[in-house]
């Protein structure tokens, strides 16, 4: 994934080096086709004929030098980098050249991310965009949405950064570069498959696939077969997810400046044996082919994956003090560098190890440290969201104080024309007119705005910002039409999703912590699912703490895979309420309509209620999914008892599990006790 986003920041990629090529042939030819390997590339660009001199025009000079930079940085050779970049700032201070300061300023966001975060890359990304003005070049526009989507993505921005990647696409299109479009493509599928979406990432990554092939762009087919791989494990498609893989492993064997994607796709099938049984052996071959290349290459944090795999497969064959003794290696690693996320995963599997083995007490105490981390972790989560609006809002303070010294400048300029023009009669006339229309335009500007703050108002609810259930049922009014089948029969965008959701044991929240608290869990139960949605999606508070997800363009088979993303995104980490951590779970409803022909959404809902009904039923945190209606199903029945209509085979139900139940902590424990 990572190394993929960074492919998608190259601009120039060339094939292959061949003697007595000239450097604008090796442009074009790049544009078509790509490259096999960042060294080739560099090479070839090295023994052009015409390789541009220090006495060579601007252009060309800047051509060459940002086309080595965009290899350089994809290649992590630290030096080419510094030399490229050196080159772009002298002729940037010497001779003006505004594309060779933009070209560098992307290049120092790319670094500023890697070396800290996307808060620091945005910096440089602004200070591009404001000489992009100057610079009216479409291929300047679409480096920088490509850096922007890239900086997005690394941020959690998912919706933002697909949208950015999509209108750099369609410059790339309009410039005929198939390679830069193939690298937008291929950003798209991780991007998709964060924000909830494997269908979708799959079909960009099979589409992006497909055309590397067709131009032999086999640098890039490596990751993006990867990716494929990460994707179709989401939808638990096992076969798929191993031939990609493959895939990936295969093309990335002779590469060195692959490496990252040969350690991923040893460490993803591990992975994938993982959860074949009888198969601890494979997971050993492929997770320490993982950890020697890693090794090998001085990337200690690369260790920590592999070394987690070979713990469980040494604790499945009964070695339990190697499997102990490798995963508190591979948590040493993770800690090291500072990565929560992989301390907690891996702590985890070392608590299930020592409970199979007996050793409680040891056990128990790694628990408690697991808890502490996500505690810790979802704490600073919700720091950093407060920093986010924080920033936010001072950059709204900032252009309100902007527009205030504006008004302030014109009403001067308004009283010095007047005084300066006291005795002409006419002209005070023509002022006060002037001053009229202003107040005037005002006065009609700040009625719209009222209109559209009553308008929001009236559809959103204002606890949760959640559509409310008024807005929401005018927006099934309109989905409600004929289902249209695609040409080729798919039925991936068939359907529109409906998933009705209900917060168990809530009435303990409110009983036991009050109200405000109740409140609190609302809008963090809002927001983790607002992260989870595409855009066209929607979310509605139904009543209570009852929500419902509107889904267009989604079948009923996905919905268990999309039932499971939000069962944990509710479950996975409690909602902090007074420094106090309460575990909330819920119970879902979810059906596709028209699940039957001229079935209207009230129906589906109706039916998707008693789905959430059959879930409560059943012991909550869990998700039922209708996943087909017969033709000839007995309305009455399914309106009356949806199990009773399952056993006469007139549906399909599916079972999604919730999250593990998780304890909750003590102090918590002490005011009320609220499970799952």
């Amino acid at each position: 994934m990572k190394s993929l986003l960074l492919l998608c920041l190259f601009l120039l990629l060339p094939l292959r080096a061949v003697a007595g090529e000239h450097l604008e042939d090796v442009l074009r030819d790049q544009r078509l086709h790509g490259f096999r390997s960042v060294a080739a590339a560099m090479e070839r660009l090295r023994n052009v004929d015409d390789a541009p001199g220090p006495d060579a025009p601007l252009d060309r000079r800047w051509r060459y030098q940002s086309a080595m930079l965009d290899l350089a940085l994809g290649g992590d050779r630290a030096a080419s980098v510094k030399a490229s970049m050196a080159a772009l700032e002298t002729m940037a201070t010497d001779e003006g050249c505004v594309r060779c300061r933009f070209d560098v300023l992307l290049a120092r966001a790319l670094l500023a991310v890697r070396a800290s975060t996307p808060a620091a890359g945005r910096t440089y990304l602004d200070q591009a965009a404001a000489l992009l003005a100057r610079l009216h070049d479409d291929g300047a526009r679409e480096a920088l949405l490509t850096a922007q989507a890239w900086n997005g993505a690394v941020d959690g921005r998912f919706n933002q950064s697909i949208e950015l990647a999509l209108e750099a696409y369609a410059l790339a299109a309009h410039r005929h570069d198939e390679a830069a479009q193939i690298r937008l493509l291929a950003s798209m599928i991780g991007t998709n498959a964060d924000l909830g979406d494997p269908r979708r990432a799959i079909q960009v990554g099979e589409e992006a696939y497909a055309r590397a092939d067709a131009v032999n762009y086999r640098a890039l087919m490596g990751t993006i077969a990867l990716d494929l791989g990460h994707a179709y494990s989401l939808l638990d498609d096992r076969p798929h997810q191993r031939v990609a893989l493959e895939r990936a492993l295969a093309l990335s064997e002779h590469d060195p400046d692959q490496l990252d994607t040969r350690i991923l796709a040893l460490n993803n099938l591990s992975d994938y044996y993982l959860s074949q049984p009888g198969q601890d052996q494979r997971v050993l071959d492929y997770a320490h082919g993982a950890d020697d290349l890693a090794r090998a290459a001085g990337s200690e944090i690369d260790r920590a994956a592999p070394l987690a795999n070979i713990g469980i497969a040494l604790g499945r064959q009964g070695k339990l003090d190697e499997s102990v003794a490798t995963l508190r290696q591979a948590i040493d690693i993770a800690e090291r560098h500072g990565n929560t996320t992989y301390v907690i995963g891996i702590t985890q599997e070392l608590v299930r190890i020592l409970e199979g083995a007996g050793r409680d007490r040891e056990a128990l105490a790694q628990l408690h440290k697991a808890d502490a981390l996500e505690a810790d972790l979802t704490r600073q989560q919700r720091e950093k969201a407060v920093l986010d609006l924080q920033e936010k809002y001072a950059a709204e303070r900032k252009s309100q104080q902007i527009a205030q010294l504006s008004a302030q400048n014109q009403l001067k300029q308004a009283q010095l024309a007047a005084e300066g023009w006291r005795n002409r009669l006419w002209i005070a006339l023509a002022v006060m007119l002037a001053l009229g229309s202003v107040w005037l335009m005002h006065s009609i500007r700040r009625a719209r705005q009222a209109n559209r703050r009553l308008a929001r108002q009236s559809s959103i609810d204002p606890l949760t910002g959640a559509y409310n259930r008024r807005h929401t049922q005018g927006l099934l009014d309109r989905l409600q039409q004929p289902v249209r089948r695609r040409a080729d029969d798919s039925a991936w965008n068939d359907g529109t999703g409906l998933m009705i959701l209900d917060l168990d044991f809530f009435k303990h929240i409110n009983d036991g912590w009050g109200h405000a608290a109740g409140d609190a869990v609302l809008v963090a139960v809002a927001q983790r699912l607002r992260g989870l949605l595409r855009q066209g999606d929607a979310i509605a508070r139904w009543g209570g703490e009852e929500f419902v997800l509107v889904l267009p363009d989604t079948p009923a088979g996905a919905l268990p895979a999309l039932a499971r993303h939000v069962l944990h995104a509710i479950g996975d980490a409690p909602v902090i309420v007074a420094g106090q951590a309460l575990i909330v779970t819920a119970s879902i409803g979810a059906v596709s309509f028209p699940a039957s022909p001229g079935q209207g959404w009230e129906a589906a809902l109706g039916l998707a209620d008693l789905a959430l009904y059959q879930a409560k039923a059943s012991g909550r945190n869990r998700a039922f999914c209708v996943t087909r209606v017969s033709a000839d199903a007995e309305s009455s029945r399914l309106a009356r008892d949806l199990a009773k209509a399952r056993d006469a085979g007139e549906v399909d139900l599916e079972m999604v599990p919730g999250p593990p139940a998780r304890e909750v902590p003590v102090a918590a424990r002490e005011r009320v006790a609220v499970s799952a």
